[in-house]
């Protein structure tokens, strides 16, 4: 009861923290266990509560061991099927992790008929790229298995994870999931040899995941990829006369991983150029406060002063929504920042934190503006039902004006204020990038 009244609080939560959820293939998760669901984790805590809301049956956990020193919080993790697994760091220098009794409570909750979750890679950081996967899954999973005499109708369901921004509010993410893998296949590979068979599984979970989330190889390549997505949706998006839509944006950075990795393979004088003209484009733009999405808008261009006009309209129109939203929302959102500032904990953490932290500080804002409403304006009920409703929807205006007054403001920077040298030197490298991506493209295409 309490598990299923929580899961309805996180959807809640979710459903306002991100700008879109998008979830493929929820079908290929099988109604019944024994099952163990593996994902990327790259967002901590978000991580486990996205596919806890996705997933209808009852989800286990298991996690690291160095999460269970307090005893009231080790309690609750018990209660709620969390299983420590001890690493090398969550022990005493020289000590040997020892995980029996871990692959024993989870063997015993999959042959309950359980659902677990487990994040193979062992830890948590925000990078574009799939770490080591652990061999820990394809163990426990044979072990089980073997004890079942391979008659236990286990299977493995892989889930992808990639967030547009895993750290900032009102991102995309995407949840992924992969065709369910049968541990009862490699029966004959475990039985012929057990390590081979590990691994092999494991390598089965690796290429499942790996083939849905971005790849790079190092902080350069990240940088590099990340460039040059967001040149791509800006520029070549809007010379190709479509609009982007959240689950494409994110399928999209995928492609263009896989492009790059092609065209570093096979075309290295074409990556080299391509990566030294993105680069100072970027840097270009970072020098006059710009950012791509800013200066590629070609309805300003399109539509002349006139455009100009329509705009400055409409933000007269939405200026008093928007003092009203900025009034109603702007202390529990800052509050959530200083939070997390607070409790000085590393920047993966950040989404989670301001997600749970706003749950409480925005019911308990908006409260007290009823509250004050009540006092001083009015005590009809229609009156304060009808600012509750506003307060939230306010809030979301408000990010949209902020925003959009944001864009506009640099697209006028840009267009009257930058130097006809410097907009020049941008507009060639805009233009010499986009050939590249043409050829780059074609060159992928072709072979």
């Amino acid at each position: 009861m309490i598990y299923k009244f929580l899961k309805q609080i996180i959807k809640a939560a979710l459903f306002f923290f991100f700008r879109k959820i998008v979830v493929s293939g929820k079908e290929q998760i099988p109604v019944n266990g024994p099952l163990i669901i593996v994902a990327n984790h790259p967002n901590t805590f978000m991580d486990p509560l996205l596919i806890a809301a996705i997933t209808d049956q009852r989800i286990g956990f298991v996690a690291n061991a160095g999460i269970f020193l307090n005893k009231l919080i080790s309690r609750v993790f018990t209660y709620f099927h969390v299983i420590p697994i001890y690493r090398k760091k969550d022990i005493q220098p020289g000590e040997k992790p020892d995980n029996r009794l871990a692959f024993s409570k989870c063997h015993e909750y999959l042959g309950q008929q359980g659902t677990l979750l487990i994040f193979p890679e062992g830890t948590s950081y925000y990078e574009l790229k799939l770490r080591e996967i652990k061999t820990g899954t394809a163990r426990i999973a044979l072990s089980f298995e073997d004890l079942k005499g391979f008659e236990g109708n286990l299977n493995i369901v892989p889930v992808a994870l990639d967030y547009s921004d895993s750290i900032q509010f009102r991102s995309v993410v995407s949840v992924t999931v992969c065709r369910p893998i049968s541990v009862h296949a490699y029966k004959l590979a475990y039985d012929r040899n057990e390590f081979e068979a590990v691994v092999e599984l494991t390598e089965a979970i690796r290429k499942e995941l790996s083939d849905i989330i971005p790849q790079t190889s190092g902080k350069e390549q990240e940088k590099f990829l990340v460039r040059a997505h967001q040149f791509y949706v800006a520029f070549y998006g809007s010379k190709e006369g479509f609009k982007i839509k959240p689950k494409q944006y994110l399928e999209l950075r995928n492609l263009v991983s896989k492009a790059l990795q092609y065209i570093q393979k096979e075309n290295s004088a074409l990556y080299l150029d391509t990566q030294t003209k993105l680069l100072r484009f970027f840097k270009l733009l970072k020098n006059e406060g710009l950012r791509p999405n800013e200066i590629s808008n070609t309805v300003f261009q399109k539509g002349g002063s006139m455009q100009y006009i329509l705009t400055l309209i409409k933000f007269i129109f939405l200026f008093p929504l928007y003092l009203f939203g900025l009034l109603t929302n702007y202390v529990p959102y800052m509050l959530t920042a200083k939070i997390f500032s607070a409790l000085k904990l590393d920047i993966e953490y950040k989404a989670p934190v301001q997600m749970i932290t706003g749950f409480f500080t925005f019911p308990f804002y908006y409260a007290f503006m009823i509250w004050l409403f009540r006092m001083y304006m009015s005590t009809e009920f229609w009156h304060s039902l009808l600012l509750f409703v506003l307060m939230p929807i306010s809030g979301y205006i408000t990010l949209y004006y902020y925003a959009e007054l944001r864009r506009f403001l640099k697209r006028l920077h840009f267009d009257f204020f930058i130097s006809k040298d410097k907009k020049e030197a941008i507009i060639q490298l805009k233009d010499d990038i986009l050939e590249n991506m043409e050829e780059a493209r074609n060159y992928v295409n072709v072979n």
